[in-house]
Protein backbone atom coordinates (compact mmCIF):
# COMPACT_ATOMS: atom_id res chain seq x y z
CA UNK A 1 0.00 0.00 0.00
CA UNK A 2 2.85 2.44 0.71
CA UNK A 3 3.88 2.88 -2.96
CA UNK A 4 0.22 3.40 -3.90
CA UNK A 5 -0.30 5.96 -1.14
CA UNK A 6 2.93 7.62 -2.27
CA UNK A 7 1.28 8.04 -5.66
CA UNK A 8 -1.61 9.84 -3.99
CA UNK A 9 0.92 11.89 -2.05
CA UNK A 10 2.62 12.94 -5.28
CA UNK A 11 -0.73 14.15 -6.56
CA UNK A 12 -1.25 16.27 -3.46
CA UNK A 13 2.34 17.47 -3.63
CA UNK A 14 1.72 18.69 -7.17
CA UNK A 15 -1.31 20.62 -5.98
CA UNK A 16 0.71 22.00 -3.07
CA UNK A 17 3.48 23.16 -5.43
CA UNK A 18 0.94 24.96 -7.59
CA UNK A 19 -0.64 26.55 -4.53
CA UNK A 20 2.72 27.75 -3.25
CA UNK A 21 3.36 29.38 -6.62
CA UNK A 22 -0.05 31.06 -6.62
CA UNK A 23 -0.19 32.01 -2.93
CA UNK A 24 3.16 33.50 -1.92
CA UNK A 25 1.93 34.21 1.60
CA UNK A 26 3.99 31.36 3.03
CA UNK A 27 7.27 32.58 1.54
CA UNK A 28 7.81 29.14 0.02
CA UNK A 29 10.32 28.52 -2.80
CA UNK A 30 8.84 28.56 -6.30
CA UNK A 31 8.57 25.34 -8.30
CA UNK A 32 8.95 25.44 -12.07
CA UNK A 33 5.59 25.40 -13.82
CA UNK A 34 7.08 22.97 -16.34
CA UNK A 35 7.54 20.39 -13.58
CA UNK A 36 4.04 21.06 -12.29
CA UNK A 37 2.60 20.71 -15.81
CA UNK A 38 4.43 17.41 -16.39
CA UNK A 39 3.20 16.05 -13.06
CA UNK A 40 -0.34 17.20 -13.84
CA UNK A 41 -0.34 15.37 -17.18
CA UNK A 42 0.93 12.17 -15.58
CA UNK A 43 -1.12 12.23 -12.38
CA UNK A 44 -4.31 14.08 -13.29
CA UNK A 45 -5.07 13.75 -17.01
CA UNK A 46 -7.02 10.69 -18.26
CA UNK A 47 -4.16 9.45 -20.48
CA UNK A 48 -1.65 9.80 -17.67
CA UNK A 49 -3.80 8.10 -15.05
CA UNK A 50 -4.68 5.28 -17.46
CA UNK A 51 -1.02 4.76 -18.36
CA UNK A 52 0.08 4.63 -14.71
CA UNK A 53 -2.81 2.36 -13.70
CA UNK A 54 -2.46 -0.02 -16.65
CA UNK A 55 1.31 -0.36 -16.23
CA UNK A 56 1.06 -1.10 -12.52
CA UNK A 57 -1.98 -3.38 -12.83
CA UNK A 58 -0.47 -5.42 -15.67
CA UNK A 59 2.65 -5.93 -13.56
CA UNK A 60 0.65 -7.02 -10.52
CA UNK A 61 -1.69 -9.35 -12.40
CA UNK A 62 0.93 -10.94 -14.62
CA UNK A 63 0.39 -14.69 -14.75
CA UNK A 64 -3.04 -14.68 -13.09
CA UNK A 65 -5.25 -17.21 -14.84
CA UNK A 66 -8.93 -18.18 -14.51
CA UNK A 67 -9.60 -20.75 -11.83
CA UNK A 68 -9.87 -21.24 -8.08
CA UNK A 69 -7.20 -19.79 -5.81
CA UNK A 70 -6.70 -19.80 -2.01
CA UNK A 71 -8.13 -16.88 -0.15
CA UNK A 72 -5.30 -14.75 1.23
CA UNK A 73 -2.81 -16.38 -1.13
CA UNK A 74 -0.47 -14.71 -3.58
CA UNK A 75 -3.06 -14.41 -6.36
CA UNK A 76 -5.64 -12.94 -4.01
CA UNK A 77 -3.18 -10.38 -2.60
CA UNK A 78 -2.02 -9.32 -6.07
CA UNK A 79 -5.60 -9.02 -7.26
CA UNK A 80 -6.49 -6.89 -4.26
CA UNK A 81 -3.43 -4.70 -4.79
CA UNK A 82 -4.27 -4.22 -8.48
CA UNK A 83 -7.79 -3.06 -7.66
CA UNK A 84 -6.50 -0.65 -5.02
CA UNK A 85 -3.99 0.75 -7.50
CA UNK A 86 -6.67 1.28 -10.14
CA UNK A 87 -8.80 3.00 -7.53
CA UNK A 88 -6.07 5.23 -6.11
CA UNK A 89 -4.80 6.35 -9.51
CA UNK A 90 -8.34 7.47 -10.35
CA UNK A 91 -8.23 5.69 -13.71
CA UNK A 92 -11.75 4.30 -13.37
CA UNK A 93 -13.05 7.71 -12.41
CA UNK A 94 -11.69 9.55 -15.45
CA UNK A 95 -12.16 6.74 -17.96
CA UNK A 96 -15.53 7.87 -19.23
CA UNK A 97 -17.20 7.00 -22.50
CA UNK A 98 -14.22 8.35 -24.43
CA UNK A 99 -11.50 6.57 -22.43
CA UNK A 100 -13.06 3.40 -21.00
CA UNK A 101 -12.33 1.28 -24.05
CA UNK A 102 -8.76 2.59 -24.15
CA UNK A 103 -8.37 1.68 -20.50
CA UNK A 104 -9.89 -1.78 -21.02
CA UNK A 105 -7.58 -2.55 -23.93
CA UNK A 106 -4.60 -1.32 -21.92
CA UNK A 107 -5.50 -3.90 -19.25
CA UNK A 108 -5.61 -6.65 -21.88
CA UNK A 109 -9.35 -6.92 -22.55
CA UNK A 110 -10.51 -7.91 -26.03
CA UNK A 111 -12.91 -5.26 -27.31
CA UNK A 112 -14.68 -5.50 -30.64
CA UNK A 113 -15.65 -2.54 -32.83
CA UNK A 114 -18.69 -0.37 -32.12
CA UNK A 115 -18.73 -1.33 -28.42
CA UNK A 116 -20.28 0.98 -25.83
CA UNK A 117 -18.52 0.32 -22.51
CA UNK A 118 -19.68 2.58 -19.68
CA UNK A 119 -18.44 0.51 -16.72
CA UNK A 120 -14.97 -0.22 -15.38
CA UNK A 121 -13.26 -3.30 -16.89
CA UNK A 122 -11.70 -6.04 -14.73
CA UNK A 123 -8.11 -5.47 -13.64
CA UNK A 124 -7.32 -9.01 -14.79
CA UNK A 125 -8.11 -8.06 -18.39
CA UNK A 126 -10.24 -11.23 -18.63
CA UNK A 127 -13.02 -9.59 -20.62
CA UNK A 128 -14.22 -10.16 -24.16
CA UNK A 129 -16.80 -7.85 -25.71
CA UNK A 130 -18.19 -8.71 -29.13
CA UNK A 131 -18.94 -6.26 -31.88
CA UNK A 132 -21.65 -3.75 -30.98
CA UNK A 133 -22.06 -4.93 -27.36
CA UNK A 134 -23.36 -2.37 -24.86
CA UNK A 135 -22.54 -2.29 -21.14
CA UNK A 136 -24.46 0.29 -19.10
CA UNK A 137 -23.05 2.23 -16.11
CA UNK A 138 -22.26 0.62 -12.75
CA UNK A 139 -22.07 -2.95 -14.05
CA UNK A 140 -19.81 -5.20 -11.96
CA UNK A 141 -17.27 -6.63 -14.41
CA UNK A 142 -14.65 -7.55 -11.83
CA UNK A 143 -14.84 -11.22 -12.85
CA UNK A 144 -13.89 -12.58 -9.43
CA UNK A 145 -15.46 -13.19 -6.05
CA UNK A 146 -14.55 -14.69 -2.69
CA UNK A 147 -16.44 -17.91 -1.99
CA UNK A 148 -15.51 -18.95 1.54
CA UNK A 149 -11.80 -19.76 1.48
CA UNK A 150 -11.64 -19.75 -2.32
CA UNK A 151 -11.16 -16.85 -4.74
CA UNK A 152 -12.84 -17.70 -8.02
CA UNK A 153 -11.61 -15.92 -11.15
CA UNK A 154 -13.16 -16.26 -14.58
CA UNK A 155 -13.27 -14.70 -18.03
CA UNK A 156 -16.35 -12.65 -18.90
CA UNK A 157 -17.72 -12.93 -22.42
CA UNK A 158 -20.37 -10.61 -23.81
CA UNK A 159 -21.47 -11.52 -27.32
CA UNK A 160 -21.92 -9.28 -30.32
CA UNK A 161 -24.96 -7.05 -30.20
CA UNK A 162 -25.84 -7.99 -26.62
CA UNK A 163 -26.81 -5.56 -23.85
CA UNK A 164 -26.06 -5.53 -20.11
CA UNK A 165 -28.27 -3.25 -17.99
CA UNK A 166 -27.13 -0.89 -15.26
CA UNK A 167 -26.01 -2.26 -11.88
CA UNK A 168 -25.91 -5.83 -13.13
CA UNK A 169 -23.24 -8.30 -11.98
CA UNK A 170 -21.45 -10.79 -14.22
CA UNK A 171 -20.05 -13.58 -12.08
CA UNK A 172 -16.74 -15.27 -12.96
CA UNK A 173 -17.07 -17.26 -16.18
CA UNK A 174 -20.34 -15.62 -17.21
CA UNK A 175 -21.05 -15.87 -20.91
CA UNK A 176 -23.72 -13.79 -22.65
CA UNK A 177 -24.71 -14.93 -26.12
CA UNK A 178 -25.06 -12.81 -29.22
CA UNK A 179 -27.99 -10.43 -29.13
CA UNK A 180 -28.91 -11.34 -25.54
CA UNK A 181 -30.29 -8.76 -23.16
CA UNK A 182 -29.61 -8.60 -19.41
CA UNK A 183 -32.08 -6.49 -17.44
CA UNK A 184 -30.80 -3.87 -15.03
CA UNK A 185 -29.93 -5.12 -11.56
CA UNK A 186 -29.47 -8.75 -12.64
CA UNK A 187 -26.79 -11.26 -11.64
CA UNK A 188 -25.55 -13.63 -14.36
CA UNK A 189 -23.92 -16.79 -13.03
CA UNK A 190 -23.63 -18.96 -16.13
CA UNK A 191 -24.44 -18.88 -19.82
CA UNK A 192 -27.21 -16.81 -21.38
CA UNK A 193 -28.29 -18.19 -24.78
CA UNK A 194 -28.23 -15.94 -27.80
CA UNK A 195 -31.13 -13.56 -28.45
CA UNK A 196 -32.76 -14.16 -25.07
CA UNK A 197 -33.62 -11.68 -22.32
CA UNK A 198 -32.73 -12.64 -18.76
CA UNK A 199 -33.48 -10.85 -15.51
CA UNK A 200 -33.21 -11.38 -11.78
CA UNK A 201 -30.64 -12.42 -9.21
CA UNK A 202 -29.71 -15.02 -10.20
CA UNK A 203 -30.82 -14.19 -13.72
CA UNK A 204 -33.38 -16.43 -15.39
CA UNK A 205 -35.24 -16.23 -18.72
CA UNK A 206 -37.69 -13.33 -18.77
CA UNK A 207 -40.29 -11.85 -21.07
CA UNK A 208 -39.11 -9.82 -24.02
CA UNK A 209 -38.41 -6.16 -23.50
CA UNK A 210 -41.45 -4.24 -24.76
CA UNK A 211 -39.31 -1.19 -25.49
CA UNK A 212 -39.24 -0.68 -29.25
CA UNK A 213 -35.57 0.02 -29.86
CA UNK A 214 -34.59 1.08 -33.39
CA UNK A 215 -33.99 -2.07 -35.48
CA UNK A 216 -30.73 -0.83 -36.99
CA UNK A 217 -27.64 0.76 -35.57
CA UNK A 218 -27.40 4.51 -36.15
CA UNK A 219 -25.41 5.73 -39.09
CA UNK A 220 -21.74 6.01 -38.39
CA UNK A 221 -20.95 9.43 -36.98
CA UNK A 222 -17.74 11.35 -37.30
CA UNK A 223 -15.02 10.36 -34.85
CA UNK A 224 -15.26 13.94 -33.66
CA UNK A 225 -17.83 12.75 -31.11
CA UNK A 226 -15.31 10.28 -29.66
CA UNK A 227 -12.91 13.18 -29.30
CA UNK A 228 -15.71 15.26 -27.74
CA UNK A 229 -16.31 12.61 -25.05
CA UNK A 230 -12.57 12.39 -24.38
CA UNK A 231 -12.16 16.15 -24.16
CA UNK A 232 -15.20 16.39 -21.89
CA UNK A 233 -13.71 13.83 -19.51
CA UNK A 234 -10.58 15.97 -19.23
CA UNK A 235 -12.56 19.18 -18.75
CA UNK A 236 -14.63 17.58 -16.00
CA UNK A 237 -11.39 16.83 -14.21
CA UNK A 238 -10.73 20.58 -14.12
CA UNK A 239 -13.93 21.37 -12.21
CA UNK A 240 -12.25 21.08 -8.77
CA UNK A 241 -9.35 23.21 -10.02
CA UNK A 242 -11.64 26.01 -11.19
CA UNK A 243 -13.74 25.73 -8.02
CA UNK A 244 -10.71 26.27 -5.79
CA UNK A 245 -9.74 29.57 -7.45
CA UNK A 246 -12.08 31.75 -5.33
CA UNK A 247 -10.69 30.07 -2.21
CA UNK A 248 -7.15 30.80 -3.36
CA UNK A 249 -8.07 34.41 -4.01
CA UNK A 250 -9.28 34.78 -0.42
CA UNK A 251 -6.15 33.16 0.97
CA UNK A 252 -3.91 35.29 -1.23
CA UNK A 253 -5.45 38.49 0.13
CA UNK A 254 -4.78 37.48 3.72
CA UNK A 255 -1.63 38.44 5.56
CA UNK A 256 0.72 35.57 6.46
CA UNK A 257 -0.49 35.52 10.05
CA UNK A 258 -4.16 35.62 9.12
CA UNK A 259 -4.16 32.92 6.44
CA UNK A 260 -5.42 30.24 8.79
CA UNK A 261 -8.20 32.55 9.95
CA UNK A 262 -9.41 32.87 6.36
CA UNK A 263 -9.70 29.10 5.91
CA UNK A 264 -13.40 28.82 6.91
CA UNK A 265 -14.36 31.47 4.36
CA UNK A 266 -12.14 29.82 1.75
CA UNK A 267 -13.75 26.43 2.41
CA UNK A 268 -17.22 27.89 1.93
CA UNK A 269 -16.04 29.68 -1.23
CA UNK A 270 -14.77 26.40 -2.70
CA UNK A 271 -17.99 24.58 -1.85
CA UNK A 272 -20.21 27.32 -3.31
CA UNK A 273 -18.06 27.68 -6.43
CA UNK A 274 -18.19 23.92 -7.07
CA UNK A 275 -21.97 23.93 -6.66
CA UNK A 276 -22.38 26.89 -9.02
CA UNK A 277 -20.19 25.26 -11.66
CA UNK A 278 -22.23 22.05 -11.53
CA UNK A 279 -25.49 23.99 -11.50
CA UNK A 280 -24.58 26.12 -14.51
CA UNK A 281 -23.28 23.16 -16.50
CA UNK A 282 -26.28 20.91 -15.80
CA UNK A 283 -28.77 23.65 -16.68
CA UNK A 284 -26.94 24.42 -19.93
CA UNK A 285 -26.74 20.73 -20.81
CA UNK A 286 -30.49 20.43 -20.25
CA UNK A 287 -31.22 22.79 -23.14
CA UNK A 288 -32.54 20.80 -26.07
CA UNK A 289 -32.44 17.53 -24.14
CA UNK A 290 -35.46 15.47 -25.18
CA UNK A 291 -36.82 12.00 -24.53
CA UNK A 292 -36.32 9.25 -27.09
CA UNK A 293 -33.60 7.22 -28.76
CA UNK A 294 -30.42 9.05 -29.65
CA UNK A 295 -27.14 7.90 -31.26
CA UNK A 296 -24.45 7.43 -28.62
CA UNK A 297 -22.20 9.45 -30.87
CA UNK A 298 -24.46 12.46 -30.98
CA UNK A 299 -25.32 15.71 -29.26
CA UNK A 300 -28.18 14.59 -27.02
CA UNK A 301 -26.36 11.45 -25.85
CA UNK A 302 -23.30 13.55 -25.05
CA UNK A 303 -25.49 15.95 -23.05
CA UNK A 304 -27.03 13.08 -21.08
CA UNK A 305 -23.69 11.39 -20.39
CA UNK A 306 -22.02 14.62 -19.30
CA UNK A 307 -24.94 15.50 -17.05
CA UNK A 308 -24.80 12.14 -15.28
CA UNK A 309 -21.05 12.47 -14.84
CA UNK A 310 -21.55 15.87 -13.22
CA UNK A 311 -24.29 14.51 -10.98
CA UNK A 312 -21.99 11.70 -9.88
CA UNK A 313 -19.16 14.14 -9.16
CA UNK A 314 -21.50 16.37 -7.17
CA UNK A 315 -22.53 13.50 -4.91
CA UNK A 316 -18.89 13.20 -3.83
CA UNK A 317 -17.64 16.79 -3.80
CA UNK A 318 -20.87 18.26 -2.45
CA UNK A 319 -21.74 15.39 -0.15
CA UNK A 320 -22.51 17.68 2.84
CA UNK A 321 -25.44 18.99 0.82
CA UNK A 322 -26.93 15.56 0.10
CA UNK A 323 -29.32 13.64 2.38
CA UNK A 324 -30.33 16.99 3.85
CA UNK A 325 -33.17 19.47 3.81
CA UNK A 326 -31.41 21.25 0.97
CA UNK A 327 -31.23 18.22 -1.34
CA UNK A 328 -34.74 18.72 -2.80
CA UNK A 329 -33.92 22.39 -3.34
CA UNK A 330 -30.67 21.40 -5.07
CA UNK A 331 -32.47 18.96 -7.38
CA UNK A 332 -35.05 21.63 -8.15
CA UNK A 333 -32.32 24.13 -9.04
CA UNK A 334 -30.76 21.57 -11.35
CA UNK A 335 -33.99 21.31 -13.32
CA UNK A 336 -35.93 18.48 -11.70
CA UNK A 337 -39.58 18.99 -10.78
CA UNK A 338 -39.65 18.39 -7.03
CA UNK A 339 -42.66 18.88 -4.77
CA UNK A 340 -42.96 19.88 -1.14
CA UNK A 341 -41.66 17.87 1.83
CA UNK A 342 -39.63 15.55 -0.37
CA UNK A 343 -36.89 13.56 1.35
CA UNK A 344 -33.97 12.82 -0.99
CA UNK A 345 -30.63 11.26 -0.14
CA UNK A 346 -27.71 10.54 -2.49
CA UNK A 347 -29.89 10.23 -5.56
CA UNK A 348 -28.35 9.96 -9.03
CA UNK A 349 -30.85 11.41 -11.47
CA UNK A 350 -31.18 13.07 -14.85
CA UNK A 351 -32.84 16.29 -13.66
CA UNK A 352 -34.51 17.23 -16.95
CA UNK A 353 -36.38 13.89 -16.95
CA UNK A 354 -37.20 13.66 -13.23
CA UNK A 355 -40.45 14.52 -11.44
CA UNK A 356 -40.84 13.90 -7.70
CA UNK A 357 -44.23 14.62 -6.13
CA UNK A 358 -45.01 15.90 -2.62
CA UNK A 359 -43.82 13.79 0.29
CA UNK A 360 -41.90 11.24 -1.80
CA UNK A 361 -38.79 9.55 -0.37
CA UNK A 362 -35.66 8.77 -2.41
CA UNK A 363 -33.25 6.72 -0.30
CA UNK A 364 -29.46 6.33 -0.59
CA UNK A 365 -27.89 5.71 -3.99
CA UNK A 366 -31.16 5.62 -5.94
CA UNK A 367 -31.07 5.91 -9.74
CA UNK A 368 -33.83 7.91 -11.38
CA UNK A 369 -34.23 8.36 -15.16
CA UNK A 370 -30.64 7.33 -15.92
CA UNK A 371 -29.97 6.30 -19.51
CA UNK A 372 -30.08 2.89 -21.20
CA UNK A 373 -27.83 1.61 -24.00
CA UNK A 374 -28.35 -0.75 -26.92
CA UNK A 375 -26.91 -1.17 -30.43
CA UNK A 376 -25.31 2.25 -30.55
CA UNK A 377 -28.41 4.00 -29.21
CA UNK A 378 -28.97 5.80 -25.91
CA UNK A 379 -32.49 6.05 -24.50
CA UNK A 380 -33.88 8.57 -22.05
CA UNK A 381 -37.48 9.10 -20.96
CA UNK A 382 -39.30 10.90 -18.13
CA UNK A 383 -39.70 9.25 -14.72
CA UNK A 384 -42.25 10.20 -12.06
CA UNK A 385 -42.07 9.38 -8.37
CA UNK A 386 -45.61 9.77 -7.00
CA UNK A 387 -46.91 11.48 -3.90
CA UNK A 388 -45.58 9.84 -0.72
CA UNK A 389 -44.00 7.06 -2.77
CA UNK A 390 -40.83 5.35 -1.54
CA UNK A 391 -37.82 4.28 -3.61
CA UNK A 392 -35.50 2.22 -1.42
CA UNK A 393 -31.73 2.16 -1.11
CA UNK A 394 -30.04 1.53 -4.47
CA UNK A 395 -33.48 1.29 -6.04
CA UNK A 396 -33.87 2.06 -9.74
CA UNK A 397 -36.56 3.83 -11.72
CA UNK A 398 -35.63 3.22 -15.36
CA UNK A 399 -36.53 5.59 -18.21
CA UNK A 400 -40.28 5.70 -18.77
CA UNK A 401 -41.13 4.10 -15.41
CA UNK A 402 -43.17 5.63 -12.62
CA UNK A 403 -43.71 4.88 -8.94
CA UNK A 404 -47.41 5.60 -8.24
CA UNK A 405 -48.79 7.40 -5.21
CA UNK A 406 -48.00 5.68 -1.85
CA UNK A 407 -46.20 2.86 -3.69
CA UNK A 408 -43.11 1.27 -2.13
CA UNK A 409 -40.14 -0.05 -4.12
CA UNK A 410 -37.75 -1.93 -1.84
CA UNK A 411 -33.99 -1.93 -1.41
CA UNK A 412 -32.00 -2.98 -4.51
CA UNK A 413 -35.26 -3.19 -6.44
CA UNK A 414 -36.54 -1.89 -9.76
CA UNK A 415 -39.71 0.09 -10.31
CA UNK A 416 -42.31 -2.01 -12.18
CA UNK A 417 -43.63 -1.03 -15.59
CA UNK A 418 -47.16 -0.85 -14.24
CA UNK A 419 -48.31 -0.65 -10.65
CA UNK A 420 -51.38 0.29 -8.67
CA UNK A 421 -51.43 3.04 -6.09
CA UNK A 422 -50.36 1.86 -2.65
CA UNK A 423 -48.70 -1.35 -3.90
CA UNK A 424 -45.31 -2.71 -2.75
CA UNK A 425 -42.54 -4.23 -4.86
CA UNK A 426 -39.28 -6.00 -4.17
CA UNK A 427 -36.49 -7.31 -6.37
CA UNK A 428 -35.32 -7.06 -9.95
CA UNK A 429 -37.48 -7.86 -11.79
CA UNK A 430 -39.90 -6.52 -9.17
CA UNK A 431 -42.32 -8.85 -7.41
CA UNK A 432 -45.49 -7.62 -5.69
CA UNK A 433 -45.59 -7.83 -1.90
CA UNK A 434 -48.42 -7.67 0.57
CA UNK A 435 -48.32 -4.66 2.83
CA UNK A 436 -50.49 -3.61 5.71
CA UNK A 437 -51.10 0.13 5.74
CA UNK A 438 -51.52 1.65 9.18
CA UNK A 439 -52.45 5.18 10.16
CA UNK A 440 -49.68 7.25 11.76
CA UNK A 441 -49.04 10.73 13.06
CA UNK A 442 -47.92 12.64 9.96
CA UNK A 443 -46.13 15.20 12.12
CA UNK A 444 -43.57 12.46 12.80
CA UNK A 445 -43.22 11.49 9.13
CA UNK A 446 -44.41 13.59 6.20
CA UNK A 447 -45.24 16.89 7.94
CA UNK A 448 -42.76 17.57 10.75
CA UNK A 449 -43.22 20.83 12.67
CA UNK A 450 -41.06 23.86 11.91
CA UNK A 451 -39.05 23.48 15.13
CA UNK A 452 -37.82 20.05 14.05
CA UNK A 453 -36.91 21.34 10.61
CA UNK A 454 -34.93 24.18 12.15
CA UNK A 455 -33.16 21.81 14.54
CA UNK A 456 -32.27 19.49 11.67
CA UNK A 457 -31.04 22.42 9.56
CA UNK A 458 -28.79 23.58 12.39
CA UNK A 459 -27.21 20.15 12.62
CA UNK A 460 -26.81 19.79 8.87
CA UNK A 461 -25.08 23.16 8.61
CA UNK A 462 -22.27 21.63 10.66
CA UNK A 463 -21.46 19.37 7.72
CA UNK A 464 -19.41 22.19 6.22
CA UNK A 465 -17.01 21.94 9.15
CA UNK A 466 -15.06 18.95 7.70
CA UNK A 467 -14.59 20.94 4.48
CA UNK A 468 -13.13 23.80 6.52
CA UNK A 469 -10.90 21.42 8.48
CA UNK A 470 -9.61 19.91 5.23
CA UNK A 471 -8.74 23.41 4.06
CA UNK A 472 -7.00 24.16 7.35
CA UNK A 473 -4.99 20.96 7.06
CA UNK A 474 -3.92 21.92 3.53
CA UNK A 475 -2.81 25.36 4.71
CA UNK A 476 -0.80 23.84 7.55
CA UNK A 477 0.88 21.36 5.20
CA UNK A 478 1.79 24.19 2.84
CA UNK A 479 3.21 26.19 5.71
CA UNK A 480 5.27 23.20 6.82
CA UNK A 481 6.61 22.58 3.31
CA UNK A 482 7.53 26.23 3.01
CA UNK A 483 9.86 25.87 6.00
CA UNK A 484 11.56 22.71 4.75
Amino acid sequence: MLPMLALVGLRWLTVAAALMNLVPAFGAPQVSWWWIAAAAVLLFSPPGRIAVAAAGVRLLTRGIEPGDHPRGGGVHVRLWAAERLAELTGATGVAGAGWMITYAKALGAQIGPDVDLHSAPPVTGLLKLGRGAAVAPEVDLSGHWVDGDVVRIGTLRVGAGSRVGARSTLMPGARIGKGAKIAAGSTVTGTVPANQRWAGSPAVPAAKDPTAWPPQRPERRARAWVAAYSLTAQLLGLVPVVAVLPALALLARATPGATLVMVPAAGVAYFVAYALLVLAAVRLLGIGLRAGFHPVRGRVAWQVWTTERLMGMARTALFPMYASLFTPVWLRLLGAKVGRNVEASTVLALPAMTTVDDGAFLADDTMVATYELSHGWLRVAPVRIGKRAFLGNSGMAAPGRSVPKRTLVGVLSSAPRKAKKGSSWLGAPPMPLRRTVEAADTSRTYDPPLRLKLARAAIELCRIVPVMLAGALAVLVLATLARV
